[in-house]
């Protein structure tokens, strides 16, 4: 007798309202299939329950699906409308605006690129980050406002070899202007886009590198101090702007054609390092002893202290013999000022002929002190009237008094100088004849 094998169907199915959305069974085969079309910026995972049943009995499991991104949505401007207002004197090379946009796609994918529509000759914008630099002077008087169009792209997945992303940007920074040759600005760093295997990156500086201040190390990325920065220094006080390059390298470390290149800033920051200084160790001058009080002094003196903010203020003073005769203007500095020496009090020729005192710029620090002479020489002016010696002469003299016998003399006196000849013949002797 044979025996009878029973073949019991499985049936399968899938568990839940949100799962049965999305997916479907085939009850026989198991065989699952979408229903409508997943989005994974709404739900990136999803976790569903699948069933298979005969007449025993329901056995159901859990799945993990992981729905992948495909670069299905365009980036988006955030914050807009952008308006800016800057100053027609703002210097070429200056950070003015970052615009901002996000796509909410992954990997290249969501990585967007910002670019100018028409190209603008005044600013320029860097690809990654979106700052809006200044490339050209600009004059207010020939154009009173700019209106530039930003594109936002992302890249398009391609069979190809895909070009380097940097990573943890931005890269600008600041740094003290102190900063040592060797100290370490900050670490530059860029990835492989491409599966497998990730090739390694070489970085070089590609411009902005004024005078060669800073070295790149083409394998680590480190971006170093190689000479003696100094923010006082006019290639070097509105900052760096550096462009640097990340290329892929080839198994035999050669340069490959992979490459992507970011635009970042090194600013320096002040330090007190720059006493207030003269623009001439004496000054020398010329002027009438009439000189009204409030009388400018015909002195062209310029006192500068280099550094920026609070380090670079200071106080001015004039110190010395009689330089309470005097007044000095402004006395409270910061940066760089035009000083103006004014008469204090009436001057008097027959006092005092001349002056010579210290001209002294103090900043907080005791060693930063500028130092300047100042020599004022009076002209004298007929201001004095003469002076008899007394008021009342009275003399007695005989009848007989001959002719031509000297009688008196009389003295005149003045505290100006006269010209030779003038006092003699004031005090010339009276004769009898």
């Amino acid at each position: 007798m044979l025996s009878e094998i029973l073949f019991i169907p499985l049936i399968f199915g899938v568990v839940g309202e949100e799962a049965m959305r999305y997916f479907a069974v085939q009850e026989m085969t198991g065989v699952v299939w979408l229903r409508q079309p997943l989005d994974r910026e709404t739900k990136s995972e999803m976790q569903v329950e699948f069933s298979v049943s005969d007449s025993q009995g329901v056995v159901k499991n859990t799945v993990n699906i992981q729905i992948g991104d495909v670069n299905d949505n365009a980036p988006s401007f955030l914050n807009q409308p952008y308006a800016v207002q800057i100053p027609e004197n703002t210097p070429v090379g200056t950070s003015v605006f970052m615009v901002n946009a996000t796509d909410p796609d992954q990997g290249v994918g969501g990585s967007v690129l910002f670019s100018f529509q028409p190209p603008s000759p005044f600013f320029s914008i860097d690809g990654a980050r979106g700052i809006v630099t200044v490339t050209r002077a600009l004059d207010y008087e020939t154009t009173t406002a700019y209106q530039l169009t930003v594109n936002a792209t992302v890249r398009k997945h391609t069979l190809k070899n895909m070009d380097p992303i940097f990573t943890n940007l931005p890269y600008s920074t600041n740094i003290m202007e102190d900063a040592p040759p060797g100290y370490e600005v900050r670490k530059i760093r860029a990835i492989d886009q491409d599966l497998g295997r990730p090739r390694g990156i070489g970085y070089t500086i590609m411009s902005g590198n004024t005078n060669s201040m800073f070295a790149l190390d083409y394998i680590s990325g480190s971006l170093t101090v190689s000479g003696q920065l100094d923010r006082e220094n006019p290639l070097y006080s509105s900052g760096f702007t550096i462009t640097v390059k990340a290329t892929e390298l080839n198994d035999d470390r050669t340069p490959s054609s992979a490459t992507v290149m970011t635009t970042f800033t090194i600013l320096l920051i002040d330090k007190n390092d720059n006493p207030p200084r003269f623009n001439s160790s004496e000054y020398r001058v010329l002027i009438p002893e009439l000189a009204q009080v409030g009388f400018a002094l015909p002195l062209y003196i310029q006192v500068e202290d280099k550094d920026e903010g609070v380090n670079s203020m200071f106080q001015v003073v004039l110190t010395g013999n009689n330089s309470e005769h005097f007044s000095i203007s402004p006395t409270s500095v910061q940066g760089r000022a035009d000083l103006r020496v004014r008469v204090a009090v009436p001057l008097d020729y027959e006092t005092i002929r001349s002056y010579s005192f210290s001209l002294y710029a103090n900043e907080s620090l005791s060693e930063h002190v500028g130092f300047a002479r100042v020599f004022i020489d009076l002209i004298n002016e007929n201001d004095n009237r003469p002076i008899f010696s007394q008021t009342l002469y009275n003399i007695s003299l005989p009848e007989s008094t001959a002719a031509g016998t000297s009688l008196l003399q009389i003295k005149v006196s003045t505290h100006r100088s006269l010209p030779p000849g003038v006092l003699h013949d004031l005090a010339h002797n009276i004769s009898i004849k």
